[in-house]
């Protein structure tokens, strides 16, 4: 068992204990519909292995989903006016003379292409703490420099 913490919007945790909800239903629909009888020689019926192997990787997903759910810790706005960059703020950046815009969010809702960044990527780490007009090098395989232009925190 994990003590990983999973920081989460409240609309996060609602779709992560939906998509929870609708994953039991297919194990239970599985198990009724598509469940074939096991033979005295289930070790070779590959019908019946790939029912298992399915049936495995459909029961590691709801473990993983009741863990995030268990330790699920929601993000909280910060007081009105924070300038800081926390979890769940929306942040202006100038990169290089371009403007983008990335949300800080924690690894369960991270969605790079959405401009979601995780708080444990290179990217959300740099970030963590910095506040409006700070510049932030984050190094991969070049080292860039970022300007923070602008932090809020829409509603959550």
């Amino acid at each position: 068992m994990s003590d990983k913490k999973y920081y989460l919007t409240k609309g996060g945790l609602e779709r992560v204990k939906k998509e929870h909800e609708e994953l039991k239903k297919k194990r239970k629909e599985k198990l009724k519909v598509e469940a074939p009888e096991a033979s005295h020689s289930e070790d070779v019926d590959p019908e019946y292995l790939a029912f298992r192997k399915d049936l495995g990787i459909l029961e590691g997903k709801i473990m993983k989903m009741e863990e995030i759910v268990r330790n699920a810790e929601i993000i909280k706005l910060p007081p009105k006016g924070c300038k800081e960059v926390r979890l769940g703020a929306e942040v202006v950046l100038d990169d290089q003379g371009k403007e983008s815009k990335v949300i800080l969010v924690g690894t369960v809702e991270a969605d790079p292409i959405l401009g979601k960044i995780s708080d444990e990527s290179p990217l959300g780490k740099a970030f963590l703490g910095k506040r409006e007009g700070e510049e932030v090098a984050v190094c991969s395989t070049v080292q860039r420099i970022y300007k923070i232009k602008k932090v809020s925190y829409p509603s959550l």
